[in-house]
């Protein structure tokens, strides 16, 4: 059955779930396509190739728009589609897919990228999963070597990356981000404003937002960094130095390919996303523990729009006309005097 999971114009479809009665993993790993991906390795480098448990983590693909491919149906643990039109919203996708997630730990990351044998141990391991206490408050970001090459169609074993040149290591914030699922929620997701769609956009949203809050930022250990290969040129800007197409990708504003609105939230200090997801915004207020019956009267007054302009009108009008019941006491001897003038000009009520 479809669901109506966003704000923003989507319509999730499931199209492969968990088996009934499943265990939950402890890490739920995102996969996001906006129908680009060429290869789907990335799967295999995460269901046969790490070193910890299969049932420890699942795997989420998550389509933004329709296509379903028979490689992925068979590979991912889940898989949804969003059925979103024009320009796709990366941010609206991954919240649907974190909907759904089971683990304690949700990633965000390359969805055609290579995983090192030891990536899912060494995030368990930092969020301290097994803790009594459950995992840590921590954004933990995760490096990813680049390189120009392509993808070489097959590669049996991590020590042949060495033959490939990498570009140097730099903070690529919009590319692969771990946190816990309870903070996630916690803080609102990601944003779903429409100035993140198209792909000037990516976990950097709630990750600055969590620090704003005092949650750690840690990177992780580039020993265990993910590997990204070139995409084949479907642009053309090799060859023509612009595309429009690209362009029409981050026609909004952003500064050196972070957008506006991002920025703006960190350097502001805000933790709350501008456009929250209507699920998720449900799920945070159920987690609230009020302290009393006296505060509950208030905690549910508005949905997530907050009071509106009908309401907002009542309460001015009430407040203009208070001061009459105040002023009524002194003013009420003049009425008396008048009142009989009053009444022979038929302006009062009855004749008492």
């Amino acid at each position: 059955m479809p669901q109506r999971l966003s704000r923003f114009s989507q319509q999730v479809s499931t199209v492969k779930r968990p088996e009934l009665g499943a265990q939950p993993p402890q890490l739920s790993i995102i996969l996001l396509d906006w129908s680009v991906r060429e290869r789907f390795f990335a799967l295999d480098w995460l269901n046969n190739r790490q070193d910890v448990p299969r049932d420890t983590y699942e795997t989420i693909w998550v389509e933004a728009y329709q296509r379903v491919s028979p490689d992925v149906l068979d590979q991912a643990d889940q898989y949804l589609i969003c059925g979103q039109k024009g320009a796709y919203h990366k941010h609206a996708a991954w919240n649907a897919a974190v909907l759904q997630a089971r683990g304690a730990l949700v990633t965000l990351c390359d969805s055609d990228a290579v995983f090192h044998p030891g990536f899912v141990r060494s995030i368990l391991d930092s969020f301290k999963v097994h803790d009594e206490r459950g995992p840590v408050s921590q954004v933990l970001m995760h490096h990813e070597w680049r390189t120009l090459s392509e993808y070489p169609g097959l590669l049996r074993d991590l020590r042949e990356l060495d033959g490939f040149q990498w570009l140097p290591l730099w903070p690529n914030v919009g590319a692969c981000m771990t946190v816990s699922r309870r903070d996630y929620i916690r803080f609102g997701g990601l944003d779903e404003h429409p100035a993140y769609r198209g792909y000037i956009c990516g976990p950097y949203d709630l990750a600055w937002r969590m620090v704003n809050a005092g949650i750690p930022e840690v990177w992780h250990d580039p020993e265990v960094a993910l590997w990204h290969f070139a995409h084949p040129d479907p642009h053309d800007t090799r060859r023509s130095g612009f595309s429009l197409r690209t362009w029409l990708e981050i026609r909004r504003p952003h500064i050196r390919g972070h957008a506006l609105e991002a920025v703006e939230a960190f350097s502001t200090g805000r933790t709350q996303p501008l456009h929250e997801n209507p699920d998720i915004w449900l799920l945070r207020m159920q987690s609230r523990r009020i302290g009393t019956d006296f505060e509950a009267q208030y905690a549910s007054m508005t949905g997530p729009e907050g009071f509106g302009l009908a309401a907002r009108l009542r309460l001015w009008l009430s407040l203009a006309i208070s001061p009459l019941f105040s002023l009524w006491p002194s003013l009420q001897p003049l009425y008396l005097k008048v009142r009989p003038m009053l009444r022979r000009l038929g302006l009062t009520a009855s004749k008492d």
